[in-house]
């Protein structure tokens, strides 16, 4: 018997929840486990639920979705295909850096949904064509980063301590501040603030 996909829908509308359904009923390798409509349930949910797959709106009404996106895949690994309103926000790129497997615009076509999930479980990147076309236009940063390393970095330029990221990210502070030497490192940055000022240069927030 064939391994169902379990399908996690987070999205404030309830006509998504209902397309999404209806799009992944016919396919029995897919299962959708729960649509929820608030950002801040979604980290309690994974945590006690298991989940191979979280499709995020990026534009939610609580929570900003790159927010959960930065906490769970950051602290728990979890792979996440990004959909969006606007293919030009500047989120998308960013939603991308922290690690989201997939970006698909809710406009597009159901075929495109179903190929970035096919392709997010395999461990790849799936970016939808018109979302590509508007990405090409902004250069890649000359930096590379973990999913994790983003997710700190995201953090600490939202302004948290130590201590709030890891209990976000289930990490120690020392672990934290592990981290964020070795960013600086990399960056060649003094401190925090230097540090988020060339990671802005560079484009990576």
């Amino acid at each position: 018997m064939m391994a169902r996909h379990k399908i996690l829908i987070v999205d404030g509308h309830p006509i998504i929840h209902a397309g999404l359904r209806q799009l992944f009923s016919p396919y029995d390798r897919f299962e959708i486990v729960a649509a929820l409509d608030r950002g801040a349930v979604v980290s309690a949910y994974l945590q006690s639920q298991l989940v191979d797959l979280v499709i995020l709106d990026l534009e939610m009404a609580d929570v900003r979705g790159i927010d959960i996106l930065a906490e769970i895949v950051g602290a728990l690994d979890m792979t996440v295909i990004v959909m969006t309103n606007d293919s030009r926000n500047e989120d998308v790129a960013y939603a991308l850096k922290l690690g989201a497997r997939a970006v698909v615009s809710k406009a597009g076509p159901n075929s495109v949904i179903l190929e970035a999930c096919e392709a997010a479980l395999a461990g790849e990147t799936y970016v939808a064509p018109d979302i590509a076309a508007a990405l090409s236009r902004n250069p890649e940063p000359p930096v590379i980063l973990s999913s994790r390393q983003m997710a700190i970095l995201h953090y600490v330029a939202e302004g948290e301590t130590n201590k709030e990221i890891g209990y976000r990210m289930a990490l120690a502070p020392p672990t934290i501040a592990f981290h964020i030497a070795e960013l600086r490192r990399r960056f060649d940055a003094a401190n925090n603030r230097k540090l988020i000022d060339r990671a802005q240069t560079l484009g990576l927030i």
